[in-house]
């Protein structure tokens, strides 16, 4: 049904149910028919039309008009193109193929993956070590006076070898697989500011496991990892803090081993017995230095010692929102982020 169209020169149609509307004495918006959306006024005498004579407008969101008419700079680096790293399929069950199981290991990333578990037994024999060797002392000190069962000296001479050969065993290979960590490290880092470790792989294993430039270079190796690695100033800060603990504990023990060495060439009663207690304290050191470089490759990993996540310090603002003023007895607000 169409409504009267009288004398009107114009109408306005339904754009729902195209029914003419006459227009009064201003158009209007909603159909009283089946409240669709009015078109805009057509003359009677104009032609039929098929299509709507409005269009859609797009405009931009209100904003700063600055901005909005701020030229547009192209990026420095074009992005790369999407792509599939693998062939899409169709399944019960599309799990997508890890192309990181395929690749390739490398010596150095294998003997590296198993570094915290050899520092980690190493630690725990250098500690069994101390207390054999402390043990040892006691029973010194007790045969002075009174005899002591050969079972009991037996027993102590068992724990002191088991401990000392197999602190030096698992130590030896902790130390090595501990070095190839540090150059997996160091290729991690170089790799993410787009560069590659400029240092050698075979000297800097060789300059890791001397026993005298050993004492230097693991600690200069750890400091350039550091600083590339530190995204502000306050994680350098805490990791380097870190790594020159470290540092100062793994000189030590070296240097007492040297000492040592040293002291048990005297071959006097005393001297042996006070080389004992010697003993004990740089095994003491040695399990802190082994105890120190967990802590230095969990840090890195963003673990603590345990091996939980390392939480995010938190850093304080003062608070800008306009939602709740304070009052006027109340202090500044601050917000953590």
């Amino acid at each position: 049904m169409t409504a009267p169209q009288g004398r009107a020169q114009a109408f306005q149609v339904c754009a729902r149910c195209s029914t003419r509307w006459a227009v009064g004495a201003r158009p209007g918006t909603w159909c009283p028919r089946c409240h669709g959306v009015l078109l805009s006024p057509v003359s009677t005498r104009a032609p039929a039309q098929d299509r709507r004579n409005f269009r859609w407008v797009a405009r931009p969101a209100e904003g700063n008009p600055r901005a909005a008419r701020a030229p547009r700079t192209a990026s420095p680096t074009p992005t790369p193109t999407p792509h599939y790293d693998t062939m899409p399929t169709w399944g019960l069950r599309d799990t997508p193929r890890d192309t990181m199981a395929d690749r390739r290991v490398g010596r150095i990333e294998r003997y590296g993956a198993s570094a915290q578990s050899l520092v980690l037994v190493t630690a725990l024999l250098l500690g069994l070590a101390a207390i054999a060797e402390v043990f040892r002392y006691a029973i010194l000190l007790y045969n002075r006076t009174r005899l002591v069962s050969p079972i009991t000296l037996a027993a102590s001479d068992a724990l002191v070898y088991f401990a000392q050969v197999g602190a030096l065993v698992v130590g030896l290979f902790a130390l090595i697989s501990s070095s190839c960590w540090l150059i997996e490290q160091r290729r991690h880092a170089f790799a993410a500011v787009g560069s590659s470790d400029p240092r050698s792989v075979r000297r800097m294993l060789l300059l890791s496991m001397l026993p005298v430039v050993r004492i230097v270079m693991p600690g200069v190796y750890l400091t350039e990892v550091v600083r590339l690695r530190g995204e502000c100033e306050a994680d350098v800060d805490r990791e380097l803090a870190l790594v020159r603990l470290w540092w100062g504990v793994w000189a030590t023990s070296n240097v007492l081993v040297i000492v040592q060495l040293l002291w048990n060439l005297q071959g006097t009663l005393q001297a042996r017995a006070d080389g004992v207690l010697l003993s004990a304290f740089v095994a003491a050191v040695a399990a802190a230095s082994a105890v120190l470089t967990l802590a230095v490759m969990r840090r890195f990993e963003g673990r603590t010692l345990r091996g939980s996540t390392l939480a995010l310090p938190t850093r304080w603002v003062i608070a800008t929102g306009t939602e709740r003023r304070p009052a006027d007895h109340e202090p500044g607000a601050v917000s953590a982020s």
